[in-house]
């Protein structure tokens, strides 16, 4: 009996150990995870695409840290063994964009309507997430319904068919490593034109400290930056107010929790752009960091540790020089 059970330990398969998680592969180990995810809650195969017909909530799982609510997500992994073809539609004259993610969260993005051709030499690795942005107004249902059909023009064809094959990361360092990464992104700020795009042409630190940003856009698609005031304790209101922001496209501004993610309140909200948002008189924006419940307009409950992003869409050269800025978040008395 001993040796049988000897050769059945010898025959058994081994455990799976999880992969180390070290500064040299935690953005290979923080797409993988995410490319799985993202298969996993879209229900798909290597190759498929999954539209969300709703922009993101704060009441269910949100597989992308700092996911924006302007745009409706279409998302699909691909294996480059063979070349892909995408397909933007011409569409209504929306924003819609296609960002181009290797494993390596090197990236690049196309916003024009159109059919590109995607290789493995051009990417950087074999799979490769395309994540479709679709403006969308979420507080008007014919706008939506526009929307999807939008989404529904999107086409990919080739492609070889995988199975998906990546290390099984350890999932526990990763998540401290996010969480590091994420209070070093408030702290320091986070510059998408430094952060995201392609191999050789981002900043190594701005690189990594874009693992905070995980799937933001090169600057030139759609700048965007993560910012926290000093005083984030969730208690202390906040205001900004806006006014000519340049942008062919639009602009946001969304609030996260100290993990970076979208948190529940009474309010159900959490961001505003300049079609959601109220005008002032002058036409100005003024958006409102708590202080919610005396009914001030604009206004996004806060909790303690809260930071935002802010993404200008269509960025114009202004932005992209420097010589305009986005306005200081203020505490108000």
């Amino acid at each position: 009996m001993r040796n049988l059970l000897l050769a059945i330990a010898l025959c058994a398969p081994a455990p799976v150990l999880a992969e180390d998680i070290t500064i040299q592969n935690l953005m290979r180990a923080e797409s993988d995870t995410m490319f799985r995810l993202t298969m996993q809650s879209n229900g798909t195969s290597v190759g498929e695409i999954a539209h969300e017909r709703e922009v993101t909530s704060a009441d269910k799982p949100q597989p992308i840290i700092r996911p924006n609510q302007d745009t409706l997500y279409s998302a699909a992994i691909i294996d480059l063994s063979d070349p892909v073809t995408v397909t933007l539609p011409e569409g209504d004259g929306r924003f819609q964009s296609v960002l181009v993610i290797s494993q390596d969260h090197y990236n690049f993005a196309y916003a024009e309507p159109g059919a590109y051709e995607l290789t493995e030499d051009e990417v950087g690795t074999r799979f490769a997430m395309l994540l479709f942005r679709t403006f969308v107004d979420a507080g008007d249902p014919d706008d939506a319904a526009r929307a999807h059909a939008v989404q529904d023009g999107i086409r990919l064809e080739g492609g070889g068919t995988g199975p998906f094959e990546a290390p099984d990361w350890d999932l526990e360092s990763l998540e401290a490593a996010r969480k590091a990464i994420s209070d070093l992104a408030a702290a320091v700020g986070l510059d998408a034109s430094i952060a995201f795009g392609r191999r050789g042409e981002v900043d190594p630190l701005g690189h990594l400290i874009g693992m905070a940003g995980w799937a933001g856009q090169p600057a030139t698609t759609a700048s965007a930056f993560v910012d926290a005031v000093d005083v984030n304790d969730g208690e202390t209101p906040h205001a900004v107010t806006l006014n000519d922001v340049p942008v062919d496209a639009f602009w946001s501004i969304t609030v996260y929790d100290a993990d970076g993610f979208l948190a529940p309140n009474d309010l159900r909200r959490n961001s505003y752009n300049n079609t959601s948002a109220t005008p002032n008189e002058d036409g100005s924006y003024t958006i409102h960091f708590g202080g919610c419940e005396d009914g001030r307009i604009n206004c996004i409950p806060v909790t303690p540790g809260w930071n935002y992003t802010v993404r200008l869409y269509g960025p114009r050269a202004e932005i992209l020089d420097g010589s305009w800025t986005f306005p200081a978040v203020e505490p108000v008395n």
